[in-house]
């Protein structure tokens, strides 16, 4: 219902906006262009708070929360996709697209990066791993991304306040929360 109104306020906006073109008052489109933007502005929050509401109650959603999402997983263990919705008799998975898979043989899990679960990424260049979750901790090595590339994924191997445990290069150490981006499942 709420995506409806938006999109009717999106299309009456966008109206208005044309309206206003050529010889209308200046005021008349600037205020049109204020009202376009306020209701993208609420669509995002909405969508934002959609997805935190979504996480809280334990459905499924196809956007991650920071360190929580849930899975589809084959009777085998292995990751099929992140769940995005129920379907009669199928789960609308995502990967890199959307697509549905049967139930049969598959069931939904929920990932967490606190349980060594998923992977970690970056995109910013020389992202300090440390020996200890803490930053007076000694560096052992770095991971980056270089613009233009897919970035490397590494294994999640827990969490520790605002820091997860990684693997790179063969060596275990930390690295800061807000440096990295955490996924249920490797999907580059």
């Amino acid at each position: 219902m709420k995506k409806l109104m938006y999109a009717l306020l999106f299309l009456l906006s966008l109206s208005m906006l044309s309206a206003c073109g050529g010889k209308s008052s200046k005021h008349s489109s600037e205020e049109a262009a204020r009202i376009l933007d306020s209701i993208r502005q609420a669509a995002i929050a909405d969508s934002l708070n959609q997805i935190q509401q979504s996480n809280k109650s334990g459905r499924g959603v196809k956007a991650a929360s920071v360190d929580t999402m849930q899975m589809v997983v084959d009777n085998r263990g292995n990751v099929v996709g992140r769940y995005v919705r129920t379907n009669g008799t199928t789960y609308t998975v995502s990967v890199q697209d959307d697509y549905d898979v049967p139930k049969a043989g598959n069931r939904i899990v929920t990932f967490r990066a606190k349980n060594g679960q998923g992977i970690l990424y970056t995109k910013r260049t020389h992202v300090n791993i440390r020996q200890q979750p803490n930053t007076e901790s000694s560096v052992l090595t770095q991971i980056s991304f270089k613009k233009g590339h897919t970035p490397e994924t590494y294994p999640c191997l827990g969490k520790v306040n605002d820091w997860y445990k990684i693997i790179v290069k063969g060596k275990e150490g930390y690295v800061r929360q807000d440096l990295v981006i955490w996924d249920g499942m490797d999907s580059f």
